[in-house]
């Protein structure tokens, strides 16, 4: 047999048969959105942040700083105040600049629709998740990404 050695006849054939094996424990029926691509994976959407929404290009350059309070959220998840400041060069706030959020996890209460900052340069969001989310945010064409973590649960 020339297809035989130490493993016994057809190796080969074995082997693949186990790897076909080994691979369809792994697969899922994919279900496909309305455009027919299939949705993003769930569990790895709050590994990756989302790609940022458009919005009008502001006139100038937009400095950004946006962060959450509270910072870290309880175990169970929860809900966090998403602050965004916009200033222009120089310090000088950014009034009248349109911003968007989108999130790798939970809701946000804008759901994605254009936000305006004051005349102070400040907008706000909330968002609801039970798990970490990345934000993404685009101010005036200027994208900033920042992370809001979910506490791990107690040991027992």
């Amino acid at each position: 047999m020339a297809n035989s050695g130490r493993f016994g006849p057809r190796p080969t054939i074995l082997l693949l048969a186990a790897a076909l094996t080994y691979a369809g424990a792994g697969c899922s029926v994919v279900r496909r959105g309305p455009s027919g691509a299939p949705p993003p994976p769930e569990a790895a959407a709050a590994d990756t942040p989302p790609p940022p929404l458009p919005v009008d290009k502001a006139p100038e350059d937009v400095i950004v700083a946006a962060w959450a309070e509270p910072s870290l959220l309880p175990s169970a998840g929860g809900q966090a105040q998403i602050l965004v400041r916009l200033q222009k060069r120089g310090g000088l706030p950014f009034p009248g600049v349109q911003v968007r959020l989108r999130t790798s996890a939970g809701n946000l209460y804008s759901d994605g629709k254009v936000l305006v900052t004051d005349s102070a340069g400040r907008t706000r969001d909330r968002l609801t998740t039970r798990r970490s989310a990345h934000i993404t945010l685009n101010a005036g064409g200027t994208v900033y990404r920042f992370r809001v973590p979910v506490a791990a649960p107690p040991s027992s």
